[in-house]
């Protein structure tokens, strides 16, 4: 069996966390759950299909209420449509707020 080299500085950690997308003009809100996070990606659920290329600003929350959530600019690279609307997207961060 061959073995697959992990190109990633860091690996992919899972989670399980709700997450909100914004993007557009007018500005549309797409919920969802991230479900991996590396140094520069993110790997999402979410409730609505988001196109390839779109830059959105996204919101990871925490569910702990003394801190803010996780925010960034990300871009999305790669998406694969699920049943219902629902997508699973992989997006790369661009910036960090």
């Amino acid at each position: 069996m061959a073995y697959a080299y992990e190109k990633r500085d860091f690996e992919r950690v899972k989670t399980n966390t709700a997450v909100t997308l914004y993007y557009g003009a007018p500005l549309k809100e797409v919920t969802g759950i991230c479900t991996n996070i590396s140094d520069c990606g993110l790997g999402l659920e979410l409730s609505a299909i988001v196109p390839i290329g779109t830059e959105c600003h996204v919101k990871v929350h925490d569910g702990h209420q003394n801190s803010g959530p996780f925010q960034a600019l990300v871009e999305i690279k790669h998406l694969h449509p699920l049943s219902k609307g629902r997508c699973q997207v992989g997006a790369a961060i661009v910036e960090m707020f």
